[in-house]
């Protein structure tokens, strides 16, 4: 029996090691050609929600890029490369590079490792494969782009500030939503202790084509060490890059206030930083590199924005105020809540707390910005005008 289950252990590790060393875009590789690499991954690696949906399923976790418009002048190349957050896929960040190609902007989406196949991948992968793989999508991105600027989700957010803070020389600024620099609980430091004992606190199989419904402990473990890390590095070394920050202050995710206070000591002094926060209860600011949005919205049946709804369009097929999937993964261990809360025609939406069920037993979590396109000119504005010194 021992002997059987060090067997699975190893295989499981083979697999994902095999996985980390696939998902990263190698030395002199194109994009096409990479992507066409993953592409045939997957189709033998993948766990599918709907099998007779492969391509779809595919699709939305292969990288991908975003080419501005011929009608934007010619003039300096600028580049978007993004990252996206732990269990989530390039799916997540489809919205803010459509709308910044459109910006003239040429934007390209990528994968880290463990991601976009199944939850076990994650449970071998480490936070230096994700450094490999964004630090091999700079080389190959920043060739053809002439300005380069980073952008991240969550754990993506974490990544792409270290990328910059290590090499200032070759970033002209970073677009952040909802960025990792601590994870929003007060026993996140037990991660790194319960990893070699515990694969899971729960295991749950996706109905979201765009991401994994579950985390393994490993793998929460890793981002807590990376965000530990990141936020020692930038409070460490001072730079001079511009920063545009987005978050919720009802991040029930990332702590909204460890990252608010990342940005006063180390981003806001620099010129052209700024920091957009969605919050249901802060009064406006008279700081001119903060703004504040109120998104305490009853007439939207929307109070305060979630982690995942940052960068999202309202207008999105899938995760969009019409769209065709609803986020009730807080319900995963009682089906019929769950059944309600896709259901229902007039649900509540917003960040899990007290305050969102006092208004709804069944509210769902949103996965859209109602201020998307006032962040997305924010954001196209701030690349096309601030250059690092």
């Amino acid at each position: 029996m021992m002997t059987c289950r060090i067997a699975t252990f190893l295989l499981c590790c083979l697999g994902s090691l095999a996985f980390a060393n696939e998902a990263v875009q190698r030395e002199g590789e194109e994009f096409e050609v990479y992507q066409k690499r993953l592409h045939q991954y997957f189709e033998h690696n993948k766990s599918w929600v709907r099998e007779a949906d492969k391509e779809l399923e595919i699709a939305a976790v292969l990288p991908f890029e975003r080419k501005p418009p011929d009608s934007c002048p010619e003039q300096e190349r600028i580049g978007l490369l993004m990252f996206h957050g732990l269990s989530d896929s390039p799916f997540a960040l489809r919205d803010p590079a459509a709308a910044l190609a459109q910006r003239c902007v040429t934007t390209r989406v990528m994968l880290l490792p463990g991601h976009g196949t199944k939850a076990e991948a994650l449970l071998e992968v480490t936070r230096d494969d994700w450094r490999d793989a964004v630090n091999q999508a700079v080389v190959s991105f920043s060739k053809e782009v002439d300005s380069l600027y980073l952008g991240g989700f969550s754990t993506g957010g974490a990544l792409v500030t270290e990328y910059a803070w290590e090499h200032p020389d070759q970033v002209s600024g970073v677009l952040l939503f909802s960025p990792l620099f601590k994870i929003n609980s007060g026993i996140d430091w037990l991660s790194p202790w319960l990893a070699p004992f515990v694969d899971w606190l729960d295991h749950y199989p996706s109905d979201d084509y765009g991401k994994y419904a579950s985390i393994p402990v490993p793998a929460i473990a890793e981002a807590y060490q990376l965000a530990k890390e990141v936020k020692q590095t930038v409070l460490k070394e001072q730079r001079t890059i511009p920063v545009l920050l987005a978050l919720s202050e009802e991040d029930a995710t990332v702590d909204s206030e460890v990252t608010m206070a990342v940005f006063d000591q180390a981003m806001k002094a620099t010129l052209g930083s700024q920091m957009v926060l969605y919050s249901t209860t802060r009064p406006d600011s008279e700081d001119e590199s903060l703004k504040v949005v109120n998104t305490d919205l009853p007439d939207d049946r929307i109070f305060g924005l979630s982690h995942m709804s940052i960068h999202g369009s309202p207008n999105n097929p899938y995760y969009g105020k019409q769209g065709s999937y609803r986020v009730c993964g807080w319900y995963q261990e009682n089906q019929a809540a769950y059944d309600q809360c896709r259901q229902s025609k007039d649900n509540w939406y917003g960040e899990r707390s007290d305050e969102l069920s006092a208004k709804s037993a069944h509210a769902a979590r949103l996965s859209w910005n109602p201020f998307f396109d006032d962040l997305m000119d924010q954001a196209a504005t701030f690349m096309h005008s601030v250059k690092a010194p």
